[in-house]
């Protein structure tokens, strides 16, 4: 009797071990290791070690931060370790992956490959081959080129999915008196392309007026579910028109087409002394800023009160290190650039209504955290998206 208890105990626990790798398999996606590395109990290289893997050994990763930790599984262990020694293997299927801050989508492997398309936070792409310390081969919406590995993590498995599209009537149109589904709608102005339905919710990009959407649901008196090349997410209804009008343009003022430069190149565009027109992307309101200094990125300042006035007035009337997309226009050109709104350290202008000096960022630009570093990287993206 205590032989078949122990036997049937032991079927239990095997077939129980199955089900759980079972799962793991069907939630995560599968890694190598790039080197021998140690599997740790929690994110630390304080945290014990369950076991040190060899170089090839195979992990599920169930949630992947490629900058620091990944949460995975070994053999049904679940565990810690460092992401930059795992690696996507070569020939697998696409994995979905998705960006973590605005980054080039590039031709080729490199930082001098012709860049495809400016991506912002948040966009879904398929992982082809990854390489932890360089470049990924990926895939967006069919059309394949690299990103930066450090700037890709798995997708939200588990993400929220756009609302199913209305049902069509008998009659040929849409319940309610909504679109059928894909519908192509216009923006009417500006507006931001936003993660969910509300103000609060995380800006995708600024789309231009005139851009057309992929209507998915509609709702007239709030907000509407749509698409922006294949990018599921949700703008406020009042800006869409049906097919119709394109609204007034963008543009971006009289210095023609919005270039998006690195700090290295723009660095030599943006001149000491002189004015600088700024449109704040957002609002379309326009002031003049000079810069004094050129370091990590440009110090500013308004040369007059009327244009501190301005700044704040589209910042809501609170100054704040917060980011916002602006374009500069240096003459012909028009270079992608975001503001911040604090005041703070020394001035070269008196009498303009601002203690302190404010830094005008380009892409690349350094600063001390890498957190905000990425914040302002975002909202130059946009300005450049608000372009293009």
């Amino acid at each position: 009797m205590k032989h078949n208890f122990k036997k049937g105990f032991f079927v239990i626990f095997i077939i129980s071990m199955m089900f759980c790798l079972m799962q793991t398999a069907f939630s995560a996606e599968t890694f190598r290791t790039t080197d021998n590395v140690n599997f740790r109990a929690s994110p630390s290289t304080d945290a014990g070690i369950i076991k040190t893997l060899n170089t090839g050994a195979n992990v599920d990763v169930l949630e992947h931060d490629p900058a620091n930790w990944s949460k995975v599984a070994v053999s049904g262990t679940v565990g810690y370790i460092r992401s930059d020694f795992l690696k996507f293997p070569v020939g697998s299927a696409p994995a979905s992956f998705k960006t973590t801050a605005g980054v080039y989508f590039r031709t080729g492997p490199s930082t001098d490959a012709g860049v495809i398309k400016a991506l912002g936070a948040g966009t879904a792409v398929e992982l082809v081959e990854h390489d932890p310390a360089g470049w990924s081969s990926v895939r967006l919406n069919g059309t394949p080129g690299f990103i930066k590995s450090s700037y890709l993590a798995l997708a939200d498995q588990n993400a929220k999915q756009p609302a199913p599209a209305p049902a069509a009537s008998a009659s040929g149109g849409a319940a309610s008196g909504q679109p059928l589904p894909s519908a192509v709608y216009r923006t009417t102005d500006n507006v931001n392309f936003r993660t969910g339905p509300t103000t609060e919710s995380e800006i995708i990009r600024t789309l231009r007026a005139g851009t057309a959407v992929d209507m998915v649901e509609h709702d007239p008196g709030g907000w509407s579910s749509v698409k922006v090349d294949g990018i599921s997410g949700y703008i406020k209804s009042d800006y869409l028109s049906a097919g119709g009008s394109a609204g007034r343009s963008s543009g971006a003022g009289s210095g023609g087409a919005v270039e998006l430069l690195d700090w290295s190149a723009a660095k030599d565009v943006v001149p000491k002394g002189e004015l600088l027109k700024i449109i704040d992307v957002r609002t379309g309101e326009t002031f003049n800023l000079k810069c004094f200094s050129k370091g990590g990125h440009a110090d500013v300042e308004p040369p007059t009160k009327e244009d501190t006035d301005t700044i704040y007035r589209t910042r809501n009337g609170v100054w704040s290190w917060d980011a916002r997309p602006v374009w500069v226009i240096i003459g012909d050109r028009t270079l992608a650039a975001s503001l911040n709104g604090q005041p703070h350290a020394g001035s070269t202008i008196s009498n303009n209504g601002m203690n302190g000096h404010l830094c005008l960022h380009f892409n690349g630009t350094v600063t001390n955290s890498k957190s905000y570093q990425k914040d302002l990287n975002n909202a130059v993206i946009e300005a450049w998206n608000a372009a293009n």
